[in-house]
Order: structure tokens, then C-alpha cells, then sequence
């Protein structure tokens, strides 16, 4: 009996647990079945939330890498800011009629790809700022091949010394 007693409170805490999920609001401004529904407009709101989360955590690994992120936390500010601003165009499309929020709707994908293009960059210069810089290597190995191409010259020229001069007879005793 406490066996059953503790299984329908397992159940009953997970599903109030899935339920509470559910209707929180990460975003503010969209309504909160977005963060699961299958309608286009929630899914461009997912989709553009997504880049903006990933240029998030790409910035924040370079940070914590000791590079300067100043310029990229501002521009990933910007590109949230932005975020919010088609979001709340996302929600006023989403209740036009069926025509115009399609029309709507492609309008407002064009905004979310060219975000999405942005946020790349950003990643893009963030992941580059910690990427190693080949140039030290590059030289070490060029010099390396230098020194390494003058001993084989020096060799080179030390046994041909040792050919071009006639061997001595031994001395007559």
C-alpha cells in the first residue's frame, strides 16, 4: 500500500513538474504554449531564440578562455534586443487571418535568417579571438628546414673537399 501511496505521488510531482514546465514563460511578450507548440510562428521564435542562446554560450566560453569579449557581449545584447523586437511582430502576425500571417510570417522569416547570418558572424570572430595562430609554428618549422638545408649543404660540400684532393702516396721509407 505505501509502495502504490509513494508511486502516485512520484507520478502526481512529475506531472505538476511537466505542467509547470509547460506554462513557464522564458520570453516574455510570447504566449507561453510557444516554448513546444508546432505553429510557425512559434517555431521561427524558437529558431531565432536558438541562434541568440548559441552566440550567448560562444561568447561566454571565449570569455572564459581570458579573451576580451566587450564588443561581442554588446553585439549579442543587440541581436536579444532585436530577438524581442520580431518577437512581439511574431505575436501580432500570428493573430492575423490566414493570408495575411502568412504573408507576414515569410516577412518575418527573412528578419530571423538575416539574425540568424549575424549571429554567425559573431560566433564566427568569437571562436577565431581563442583559434591558436599557426604563424609562430610556421616559422619555427621554416627555420627549422633552413638550419637543416645548410647541414646537408655543409655535408655535402665537406666530402666533395675530400674527393677533389688526390690521395698522398706513403712516404718512400
Amino acid at each position: 500500500m505505501e509502495a502504490a501511496l509513494v508511486a502516485v505521488v512520484l507520478a502526481g510531482a512529475t506531472l505538476g513538474g511537466l505542467v509547470a514546465w509547460r506554462l513557464q514563460r522564458r520570453h516574455r511578450g510570447v504566449p507561453r504554449g510557444w516554448s513546444t507548440a508546432q505553429s510557425e510562428a512559434a517555431d521561427l521564435h524558437r529558431r531565432l531564440h536558438r541562434s541568440v542562446d548559441e552566440t550567448r554560450q560562444t561568447v561566454a566560453r571565449v570569455g572564459a578562455r581570458g579573451a576580451p569579449v566587450d564588443q561581442l557581449v554588446s553585439l549579442t545584447e543587440e541581436l536579444h534586443a532585436e530577438a524581442l523586437t520580431i518577437d512581439r511582430e511574431l505575436v501580432a502576425a500570428s493573430q492575423l487571418p490566414d493570408g495575411a500571417r502568412h504573408k507576414a510570417l515569410l516577412e518575418l522569416k527573412w528578419r530571423i535568417v538575416e539574425s540568424e547570418k549575424l549571429a554567425r558572424r559573431v560566433q564566427a570572430i568569437a571562436i577565431d579571438m581563442t583559434s591558436p595562430s599557426f604563424d609562430a609554428t610556421d616559422d619555427g618549422i621554416r627555420r627549422l628546414h633552413e638550419r637543416l638545408d645548410a647541414l646537408d649543404d655543409a655535408r655535402r660540400e665537406a666530402r666533395e673537399i675530400g674527393r677533389d684532393e688526390p690521395t698522398p702516396e706513403p712516404p718512400a721509407s
